[in-house]
């Protein structure tokens, strides 16, 4: 889904999971750009929680990544996609990796709810002029309707991003990944033309996207949506007081054209260290 910069180009997803071609089946909430912060003033923080949906009546077809996320474009020549997306899932995600060296992207089926922390990246090889998808999962856990899911992105003063997922009240169900650098190492080799291996601390990555998506494939009718809607808070907390400017304009900036599809409503409200989107699906 393109204005999500989602955890699959939108050509390849469209393809592997069956979306139609005359109606795009998820929605997506933003976006905003955002600094990261600095080791003076502090590292902002972005954190999410939505609710677990009902289950779809039917699953046969579908597969549902329902997230927040942040994501940065800029980067070196080789570097591409470079998403934090923590999901819940449903149907044959993206839901693992193979871990280094090489971090590649595994799928799997689930015919209920589970939720992983992620990050995908994508990378060009200039030996064959193409880009692959790579990706960095930690540890799949099941989730039912109701339970409160929460996201949180955070760097510290190594400038190690911590990306977690969990359900909020319950320690044992917590999935959590470390990237100590960019595109997690892939880039140390071979960054692309005049360009050195990237860090957090490049000032292309001192900014990032944010915004959120229920990002479904497969929608063929109300039966194949979840059976019910979400609540989203998110929150952008700034290390500093009045270091941010906020973005108040926050639209559905992708919305579902499939039969059944959710309708939403946005808000937001803030003060000077913090800053909450509330969107609500439902039907």
């Amino acid at each position: 889904m393109t204005a999500a910069l989602s955890v699959l180009t939108t050509a390849l997803a469209a393809n592997r999971f069956g979306e139609s071609d005359h109606c795009a089946g998820g929605a997506c909430c933003g976006m905003a750009n955002y600094p990261v912060g600095n080791p003076t003033d502090g590292f902002n923080t972005f954190y999410a929680e939505f609710d677990v949906p009902g289950l779809p009546e039917k699953i046969d077809g579908i597969t549902n990544f329902i997230y927040f996320n942040i994501f940065f474009d800029n980067g070196p020549p080789n570097g591409k996609m470079n998403q934090f997306v923590p999901q819940l899932m449903l149907g044959e995600p993206l839901d693992g990796s193979t871990g280094p060296p090489d971090y590649n992207p595994e799928w799997h089926n689930h015919s209920t709810w589970v939720f992983a922390s992620q990050y995908f990246m994508e990378v060009h090889n200039e030996t064959t002029n193409g880009t692959s998808g790579h990706a960095a999962a930690g540890e799949i856990y099941n989730c039912t309707k109701g339970e409160i899911l929460y996201t949180e992105f955070k760097l510290d003063d190594s400038y190690t991003w911590t990306l977690t997922m969990g359900v909020k009240g319950d320690p044992s169900r917590v999935s959590v990944i470390k990237a100590e650098k960019p595109y997690m190492g892939l880039l140390e080799e071979n960054p692309g033309k005049g360009a050195k291996a990237p860090r957090w601390t490049d000032d292309a990555f001192n900014h990032t996207y944010v915004n959120s998506c229920w990002e479904l494939y497969g929608m063929k009718d109300r039966a194949h949506y979840p059976s019910s809607g979400s609540h989203y808070d998110m929150q952008v907390r700034a290390a500093k007081p009045d270091s941010i400017k906020w973005d108040t304009h926050w639209v559905e900036n992708e919305k579902p054209t499939c039969p059944g599809g959710p309708k939403s409503n946005i808000s937001e409200y803030h003060n000077s260290t913090v800053q909450h989107i509330l969107w609500d699906l439902y039907w």
